[in-house]
């Protein structure tokens, strides 16, 4: 996304769905900003199933960012946002193509731009087992713009994590299972 003014992290929630379902609801951070972003990384068990349709308790709708891309792995990755959210939205839902468990996290952003909100995606699937990860890089267009990665993984357990570019956690596997979420506010369109 890019930036209006600061951009600055809020705080952020995350929930972890255990039971197969095709429609999830999740309680929102008690503490909400009007006129906030809300950044949603959905982690479904199955990367057979997409999300068909996100968003929160007033009617608002969040748009589509970016999903895993080919090769499938095991488990699945989307990211969706919504600008300008209302300070009374209390609740995120999501509707999937078909059944699967998996997690939902949403990162609460002030300083988005709500005119131009998505700038460039990359997305990187691994379908390897391994300890090191890491996505394809994106090349921001303008400056001061939050940069936000998602990752679900099929893993039961992930160890401490070591993150290199000077990246924050906005969502960790305490959050949600399996689950982690890092943003950076990059300052040079670079």
């Amino acid at each position: 996304p890019r930036r209006d003014v600061a951009i600055a992290f809020i705080n952020s929630t995350a929930l972890t769905i255990g039971t197969a379902a095709t429609t999830w609801s999740m309680e929102l951070h008690s503490s909400r900003e009007g006129g906030a972003t809300y950044i949603i990384g959905i982690g479904t068990g199955s990367s057979a199933v997409t999300v068909s349709t996100c968003g929160d308790n007033l009617g608002n709708q969040a748009t589509f960012a970016i999903r895993r891309p080919t090769p499938l792995p095991t488990a699945g990755a989307e990211l969706w946002y919504v600008t300008n959210i209302s300070s009374v939205s209390t609740r995120m839902h999501v509707g999937l193509s078909g059944n699967s468990s998996g997690s939902v996290a949403v990162g609460q952003f002030r300083g988005v731009s709500t005119a131009n909100a998505l700038d460039v995606t990359g997305s990187s699937a691994i379908t390897a087992n391994s300890t090191v990860h890491s996505a394809s890089e994106i090349t921001p267009t303008v400056a001061n713009g939050l940069v936000v990665a998602f990752a679900r993984t099929h893993a039961s357990t992930m160890v401490p994590t070591a993150i290199d570019g000077g990246m924050s956690q906005w969502v960790t596997t305490g959050g949600a299972v399996r689950t982690m979420g890092l943003y950076l506010i990059q300052g040079a369109a670079s």
